[in-house]
């Protein structure tokens, strides 16, 4: 992507476009205000943004996260359409003397693979919706990837690879499927409720993330679509076509008759329902949130390296045109060019389920009281006795893998143990980011990486990021807007996708970096993240092994 992007470039987006979509592009007279919503697990939040991104209003609403079963997370969808309606009323309403009218432009940052099924004419739910760090479909991913067919397909692809070295051979000699895909959380459901099987072949059913059933209900059943950077994460597309895959969904015995259409992350995704806010607000932008983030936080360039810790730890490095990947998951869209919308930016990805609600739980556990507590921790490095696995939700692709403490002592103190929390933490993103470093290595060269980012609430924790930058041995920037930069990047996707902006460096210069976290080479740092390493495999199969005994 060039760091200066015109607007006569978006041109190639509307050159199809509709009457509706025509009128988009009329030149806006009166002055522009950016409605940005970002869904987040733990919490919707929506912002109010002039043109030059300072925030004018801005709320926000626990989310309430339902868990019926081990390892299941759910929203109730009118309990959580509720929820978003009325943080964008809280917003609009806290901006006074402004109103709807002067909203402008809409844009979507969201969690993704969090699935759910809808009836097509009525919009009477199936199912609640399916949350992305849900595993109750880890058998059905499992059956997958040991199954004749893949064995199969990875087998000639290694076989054939040396001969024809193309980056799709590459990928599909490693293929794994996960089941954070909500191509699997899609098979859990026809397996829980079979007769959603007979509504699918009938054209009766809709299926969709989050994204898609939100975009559906503020248009008022209008539009069935999604985005490049939340398609891609499905494990149905197709990332050398940018489009769903035909051999995957065939494969897994999933219609395509219920997909919606994909379309570019910036542009006319349609307009919100007058009835719902007052006034007819244009949706000009769609994107996961971890995508949102990376663009909020300036990470434009191939080697450039965000960790966004939030609800889960997620660490992403922009490679720019698609690459093979090697952990086994297709590569992923970061966002849709802005020179070219038709073209994509993709970046590699790591990640672990969690992250924040490790701290949620240690204050619950009343290991600190407030989060101001966090950086009263000391940055000196310290040896460690006592160590800490947060695998509430698996660890390693290990989904039975236990949690807890290890080499507690008569003297151990409430202290240490809030300490050991905050490394493990540490350990985690290092480790994500050592694995998928070593890909970008792989295929772009050492030399080509660039910078390393951080973002997520999480962030203001200076013990948590220092820890990481001595362990990674780069300096780690956190810049303005880190805690809120997936509701930031929304906005200016979509401020360019309704033409008020043409030109990114503008963005460029309001993303400051403010603080710096210089490595500092410790051998003790060091041996810490060592001996964490050691201790987790006398956590893994813990659940699954007891079962035999």
């Amino acid at each position: 992507m060039s760091l200066k992007t015109k607007l006569g470039n978006l041109i190639r987006l509307t050159s199809n476009s509709t009457n509706s979509e025509s009128s988009l592009a009329s030149p806006v007279l009166k002055t522009p205000y950016i409605l940005s919503i970002d869904i987040g697990t733990s919490s919707i939040r929506a912002y109010l943004f002039s043109k030059t991104f300072q925030t004018i209003s801005s709320s926000q609403v626990e989310q309430t996260v339902h868990s019926p079963d081990t390892h299941a997370y759910e929203y109730e969808p009118e309990e959580f359409w509720s929820k978003f309606v009325g943080v964008i009323k809280e917003t609009i309403d806290g901006a006074r003397p402004l109103t709807v009218d002067d909203v402008t432009c809409l844009g979507i940052s969201t969690l993704r693979n969090s699935v759910i099924l809808w009836d097509r004419q009525t919009g009477q739910t199936y199912s609640n919706i399916i949350l992305w760090n849900d595993t109750r479909s880890s058998a059905q991913a499992l059956s997958t990837n040991s199954s004749l067919t893949w064995k199969t397909i990875r087998h000639v692809a290694k076989f054939i690879h040396p001969i024809v070295q193309t980056a799709r051979l590459a990928t599909l000699s490693n293929l794994e499927f996960r089941t954070q895909m909500i191509a699997f959380k899609l098979l859990w459901l026809f397996e829980q409720k079979p007769y959603l099987i007979d509504y699918a072949n009938n054209n009766r059913l809709l299926f969709g993330c989050i994204e898609t059933w939100i975009l559906w209900k503020l248009t008022n059943g209008q539009q069935h679509l999604t985005d490049v950077s939340c398609a891609s994460s499905t494990g149905l597309y197709d990332p050398f076509q940018s489009q769903w895959s035909t051999l995957l969904c065939r494969n897994l015995g999933i219609s395509m008759k219920l997909l919606p259409k994909i379309k570019p992350t910036f542009g006319y995704f349609g307009q919100c329902h007058k009835d719902l806010f007052g006034a007819e607000i244009p949706i000009t932008a769609i994107i996961g949130d971890v995508q949102a983030s990376m663009f909020g936080q300036c990470i434009s360039l191939p080697g450039q390296c965000l960790f966004t810790l939030g609800t889960g730890a997620f660490v992403n490095i922009l490679t720019g045109k698609v690459s093979a990947c090697t952990d086994g998951i297709y590569p992923l869209v970061a966002h849709s060019d802005l020179s070219n919308p038709n073209e994509n930016i993709h970046f590699l990805h790591a990640y672990h389920s969690t992250c924040a609600n490790i701290l949620n739980w240690a204050r619950q556990a009343e290991l600190f009281h407030d989060y101001s507590e966090l950086n009263e921790i000391s940055l000196d490095e310290k040896s460690s006795s006592v160590f800490f696995l947060p695998a509430f939700d698996g660890h390693a692709n290990d989904p039975h893998c236990g949690s807890g403490f290890i080499g507690i002592n008569i003297s151990t103190s409430r202290q240490d143990l809030l300490r050991a929390v905050l490394e493990s933490i540490a350990f985690i993103v290092s480790e994500l980011y050592l694995s998928i470093r070593a890909d970008f290595d792989r295929y772009r060269g050492e030399k080509n990486f660039k910078s390393l980012r951080t973002a997520g609430k999480i962030s203001t924790c200076d013990f948590i990021c220092q820890t990481i930058a001595n362990l990674v041995q780069i300096p780690i920037q956190r810049c303005y807007a880190f805690d809120y930069a997936s509701g930031i990047g929304a906005a200016f996707l979509a401020a360019y996708g309704a033409r008020l902006i043409e030109d990114y460096e503008e963005f460029e210069k309001i993303i400051t970096v403010e603080t710096i976290f210089q490595p500092k080479k410790s051998n003790v740092t060091e041996e810490n993240f060592h001996n964490w390493k050691r201790m987790i495999p006398r956590f893994m199969k813990w659940y699954k092994d007891d079962e035999h005994l």
